[in-house]
């Protein structure tokens, strides 16, 4: 019998959501965007149990999604920084802080915070997918294509890749 393939082995998105889909991690992700540094700025902002928070934090370190430096001005604490990789994921933030507005928002619901440009004070547009060629992309106007390391096992164990050429 051929093995099965799981999806963290083969999908972007399965790897993905292993770093980022526990409770709690896209929001202290957020916080970080929003400035917060300290751990209890981070427990007090989301009133998160401190024992799940540190868990969160040491796994967001050790993913090099964010960094854990001496505080300048008190060398007994420490700050929480976006990393590169951290700071990648800010189309990510953008997009579900959009979505949520869109379409989870109630009826006069008034929004607490608006995303601007700093240097306009503009709204930033909504997050789109756009071709190379800058057309704006909706869900049926792409296609899935064979990739160098699609396998028979992957095509196999996964239906919706059975048939990608």
């Amino acid at each position: 019998m051929p093995k099965r393939v799981t999806a963290p082995d083969y999908c972007m998105i399965a790897r993905a959501m292993e770093v980022l889909g526990e409770q709690w991690t896209l929001l202290i992700i957020r916080d970080a965007f929003f400035g917060i540094k300290h751990f209890d700025e981070f427990q007090r902002s989301l009133g998160i149990a401190r024992n799940i928070l540190a868990t969160r934090l040491t796994k967001l370190v050790e993913e090099d999604i964010l960094s854990r430096e001496p505080n300048p001005d008190d060398r007994r604490k420490v700050e929480y920084r976006l990393t590169e990789r951290g700071r990648d994921l800010l189309p990510i933030i953008v997009a579900l802080t959009q979505w949520g507005t869109r379409w989870l928002a109630r009826p006069g619901e008034l929004r607490p915070f608006s995303l601007v440009d700093r240097e306009t004070g503009a709204a930033i547009d909504r997050i789109e997918v756009r071709s190379t060629d800058g057309r704006v992309l909706g869900a049926r106007d792409f296609q899935i294509v064979a990739g160098p390391g699609l396998t028979d096992d992957i095509r196999r164990s996964v239906p919706a890749l059975r048939n990608v050429g």
